[in-house]
């Protein structure tokens, strides 16, 4: 009898370990509620960068009237004695070289890291592989063509694909990109 207590007590503690160890998926991925808060973005394909007018600034003159120095007005108001007039609606993106970039997308939940990837593109009236061939997407769903490319006019829809570790899902047709 005691030998089959004893028995007994050593296999409890190996079958309560094999109850406790199951195959435990990896990480999880929720994108039912994926979508962009602002879900389209226009591109002008004709940039208008004309630079603007330097011009005296007359809030500048009006303090100097008042008495303050040069030095003073610019590190109390930073007002400086020019600036920038006019120009065009393109001009800061094409001088510094700024890319079009969309919002982050919202409502997708998971396990750390998730990475971000084109899908698909489809178009309207465009070209999908010449917007595919400059597109780049962000882990966050951030969606950025550079200022400089070869994108004709046209209406392109999006679709991501998400993934993390054991997860991978699709989100579609979430983003438009409009050339015009």
């Amino acid at each position: 009898m005691r030998t089959l207590i004893i028995l007994f007590m050593l296999t409890i503690p190996f079958s309560m370990v094999n109850i406790g160890c199951q195959d435990i998926e990896i990480g999880y991925l929720i994108t039912e509620y994926a979508g962009y808060s602002l879900d389209s973005l226009v591109i002008n394909y004709e940039l208008d960068a004309t630079p603007p007018e330097e011009v005296s600034n007359p809030e500048y003159q009006m303090y100097l009237d008042m008495g303050f120095s040069p030095e003073e007005i610019a590190m109390f108001f930073q007002i400086y004695p020019t600036m920038l007039v006019g120009g065009g609606e393109d001009w800061l993106r094409v001088t510094y070289g700024m890319p079009w970039t969309s919002t982050p997308i919202e409502g997708i939940e998971g396990s750390n890291p998730i990475w971000c990837q084109v899908k698909s593109i489809t178009s309207e009236g465009g070209d999908a592989d010449k917007l595919a061939a400059c597109i780049s997407v962000r882990g966050n769903g951030v969606l950025s063509v550079p200022v400089e490319n070869d994108v004709p006019r046209g209406r392109y829809s999006i679709s991501l694909n998400f993934w993390n570790e054991g997860r991978s899902k699709d989100v579609n047709n979430c983003f438009t990109i409009i050339v015009r």
